[in-house]
């Protein structure tokens, strides 16, 4: 049956999302509700990249089956999108994005990149190829243990990059991880493993939270030039608290702190 689109339409146009190629690094806990969200939307050609598969440990963030358990997680994304909507065409990619030799090759044929890893050297990395081939990336990460997260949307020429944001958080003490302290499982794996970006995993709704406002963004940058009734959100970075942060150091309730930033002049987004 085909995806029926009636009752979104007096809001976007899905007939200009259907021509936008997406590349997505990234489908388990935080990615997956991204691309769920946006397929339903009108997103129908995609690209997926995650080297992982599904684990019955995943059951209890992961919005998919059990009957999954084992089967690469790509794989599990192109069924659910393809089971959504039969029209898509979907390329699935168990693939390191380091050793991938598809990987640039794809970014460079994509309209947006979305970046969903857990792990910051995947994100730095994946927003170095977003710059060198000037294509928009949208960047999410959630804090330890679920206390919020941060969305973050390069476009060229427009905005800084992630390399941007990283530097202005450091220069005004916005980098909330480190203020967050870790649980002792954190401790072990951070100090005594040297697992660097090791962090407890927040609850499913912490982590959905963070992929709603993820895909809104993603959408405002593929709508660009379509119709479309949703006002645009003008910053391009969004720190959002899902709970207040220990010792009052500051976010609440579902609060946000919007930013946007434009490239800074020594960095290599602005050549």
């Amino acid at each position: 049956m085909k995806l029926d689109f009636n009752r979104i339409e007096h809001l976007l146009s899905p007939i200009a999302l259907a021509g936008k190629r997406v590349l997505q690094v990234g489908v388990g806990s935080g990615g997956a509700p991204v691309c769920d969200h946006l397929t339903m939307n009108g997103v129908s050609n995609w690209v997926l990249y995650d080297p992982e598969s599904f684990e019955g440990v995943n059951l209890v963030k992961h919005p998919r089956l059990r009957s999954d358990i084992g089967q690469p997680k790509v794989l599990i994304q192109k069924s659910w999108i393809l089971d959504r909507n039969p029209e898509s065409v979907v390329t699935p990619r168990a693939e390191d994005v380091f050793t991938s030799p598809t990987f640039r090759e794809d970014v460079s044929e994509c309209d947006l990149v979305l970046c969903c890893p857990d792990k910051r050297e995947v994100r730095a990395f994946v927003n170095d190829v977003a710059i060198a081939l000037r294509k928009p990336c949208v960047t999410a990460s959630v804090y330890r243990q679920g206390f919020g997260g941060e969305v973050y949307a390069y476009v060229p020429r427009e905005t800084g990059c992630f390399e941007c944001m990283e530097r202005f958080a450091t220069e005004q003490d916005l980098n909330i991880n480190d203020v967050i302290k870790p649980t002792p499982d954190e401790e072990q794996m951070i100090y005594g493993k040297s697992i660097r970006d090791y962090q407890a995993s927040g609850l499913s709704m912490d982590i959905q939270m963070i992929a709603l406002i993820q895909a809104r963004l993603s959408l405002d940058i593929l709508l660009r030039s379509a119709p479309s009734a949703l006002a645009p959100v003008t910053s391009n970075w969004i720190i959002f608290y899902n709970r207040p942060i220990p010792n009052n150091w500051g976010g609440g309730f579902f609060k946000a702190k919007h930013f946007r930033l434009k490239p800074r002049k020594d960095c290599k987004c602005a050549a």
